[in-house]
């Protein structure tokens, strides 16, 4: 909720953002528990399918 309300209407830098904290947690949960991997599909949509949600 916070996020939204610091990136306002500006979808894209907030989506922007959320992909460069994707692809940190991806690293940070590989290098703690390499297998099973970190399913992809869970962590775009906890990380960007919500930033592409128009508010409500």
């Amino acid at each position: 909720m916070l996020l939204r309300v610091e990136y306002g209407t500006n979808r894209v830098a907030l989506s922007i953002y959320m992909a460069s904290q994707l692809f940190d947690a991806t690293a940070d949960l590989l290098k703690l528990n390499p297998e099973p991997a970190p399913d992809p599909r869970e962590l775009f949509d906890r990380f960007l399918a919500w930033t592409a949600q128009p508010r409500l």
